[in-house]
């Protein structure tokens, strides 16, 4: 199995996007990428902005490579409606979705319309896979029942993923927000992981938007995955790499999942690549170079912005 790891908040972006190859399938999951559109009261840098378009140049590529597309959630970091990627790369490719009518707030649904009014002309074929498992010669993909966005339904709700390749499984979280609900339980039932990619707790709202409460919870769920004895290797990245020192605030689980002979990395060290957290940065970004990068962005949309809105 082919993993890579194209576009996390330790690259420089909000993302998740994933390539896999197997001997019979290959898949790109959640393949888009977005920027806060605020900061530390901050527009995104000029910085932030070129990293955007040259990670979308590698999204772009690995969407011509893929035949499955998987969409987990439409929030812009996870699926792109035209705005950075040319749509005809979705010609001819298969997807697999999460649906767009139930278990998903008001939000979402506007988005996933106007997604799916983009790919439906051009898609080989389009799949609702919420809790299905779906076969592709000797490679399975396994998607969990619709899970919270966090520790409620506010955010909405996304698939997390299990992808296995004879004996080898990888499992794709998606935004649970670390796993503060006990329905994010459910994700220990369906996989048995040799690598696991987890979101982890977005930590930078600790006590704002995101609840003590619902931040114990997720260390408990990360703890959790010290009994998997399938597992190696954790990826860690995606809404805990949006400030520095992130793993100071999960040290207890880190030491846990350490002394259980887990490896625990960022996307970035996971690829071997030099780590670049520009959004948590990005007040150090504008002391260095006060640029915003607000009119690249608009420059290089194909896709109005008034039309979509918030789109970075």
């Amino acid at each position: 199995m082919l993993l890579k790891l194209i576009a996390f908040e330790s690259l420089g972006v909000r993302s998740q996007a994933t390539y896999v190859q197997t001997s019979d399938a290959s898949v790109i999951i959640d393949p888009s990428a977005a920027l806060a559109p605020r900061r530390y009261n901050l527009p995104p840098h000029r910085i932030e902005a070129l990293r955007l378009l040259e990670l979308f140049e590698n999204i772009d590529s690995l969407i011509k490579d893929s035949e499955y597309i998987v969409i987990t959630h439409y929030h812009y970091d996870h699926h792109d409606p035209g705005r950075f990627i040319d749509a005809d790369n979705y010609t001819g490719k298969r997807f697999l979705i999460k649906d767009p009518q139930q278990y998903i707030n008001f939000s979402q649904k506007v988005r996933a319309s106007r997604f799916l009014s983009i790919v439906r002309s051009k898609s080989r074929d389009i799949k609702v896979v919420d809790g299905r498992t779906i076969n592709i010669g000797r490679t399975q993909l396994q998607f969990s029942h619709p899970l919270p966005h966090g520790e409620n339904q506010k955010l909405g709700y996304v698939l997390s993923l299990c992808i296995r390749d004879e004996d080898y499984a990888v499992l794709l979280t998606s935004d649970i927000e670390g796993g503060p609900s006990e329905e994010h339980l459910q994700l220990l039932k369906i996989c048995s992981p040799r690598i696991a990619i987890i979101d982890g707790p977005p930590t930078y709202l600790l006590n704002y938007t995101y609840s003590t409460t619902g931040f114990e919870k997720s260390l408990q769920f990360l703890k959790t995955f010290s009994k998997i004895t399938t597992l190696e290797t954790i990826v860690l990245d995606h809404h805990i790499c949006r400030e520095l020192g992130y793993l100071d605030k999960i040290l207890e689980a880190v030491q846990e999942l350490t002394r259980a002979g887990k490896k625990i990395y960022n996307a970035a060290e996971f690829m071997n690549v030099k780590a670049q957290f520009l959004e948590a940065q990005r007040r150090e970004l504008y002391n260095r170079e006060p640029v915003s990068g607000i009119e690249i962005l608009r420059a290089n949309t194909k896709t109005s912005i008034k039309e979509l809105g918030d789109a970075y």
